[in-house]
């Protein structure tokens, strides 16, 4: 019944990363956009005025469904995992904590930038988070900070979740 689960947790969430990047890319390629991640902020999905109970910008359904995946592959995969050697352990152990690491960096970096830009824009009376860019360290690529932050979130759960399950599945 869990292994169930997880195949139908694995592809409904296979199915959002999918959909959820083919629309950024899509609305990249043809709505002309200069900052990284802004058409995954800038709508709800189911439109609010269709559906007001229940809606996310894409950008939370796709760090959603990233995490859902991550979950459900390595719990449909544990038996293989499991008789990796401990070579492989070691080094998806080594790259998960440095991935993480590193990608937390940026988690705390973004919410650093977030809260200054959001007070400076809030004294000069403009106070919308989703469209605050970080131009930095190339200008003519500024990230939009919902999306970088989340995405960096993303990584840092999904890399930490992965160090702390490649060393639990040794021990079980």
């Amino acid at each position: 019944m869990l292994r169930t689960l997880n195949k139908i947790l694995a592809l409904f969430s296979s199915a959002i990363v999918i959909t959820t990047l083919s629309y950024g890319i899509i609305m990249t390629i043809f709505g002309d956009v200069e900052i990284v991640g802004q058409t995954f902020v800038d709508v709800e999905f189911p439109p609010i005025h269709i559906f007001p109970i229940f809606y996310m910008k894409p950008i939370t359904w796709l760090t959603s469904a990233i995490l859902l995946l991550t979950y459900s592959t390595l719990e449909l995969t544990k038996e293989r995992i499991a008789r990796f050697s401990e070579f492989k352990i070691g080094l998806i152990k080594l790259l998960s904590f440095l991935i993480g690491s590193l990608a937390l960096y940026e988690v705390l970096f973004n919410f650093t930038l977030w809260s200054g830009l959001i007070s400076a824009d809030a004294t000069l009376g403009k106070l919308n988070p989703d469209v605050i860019i970080n131009p930095y360290p190339n200008p003519k690529i500024p990230w939009n900070i919902t999306f970088s932050t989340k995405i960096y979130f993303s990584l840092t759960i999904v890399s930490l979740y992965i160090f702390y399950y490649i060393s639990r599945i040794r021990k079980d």
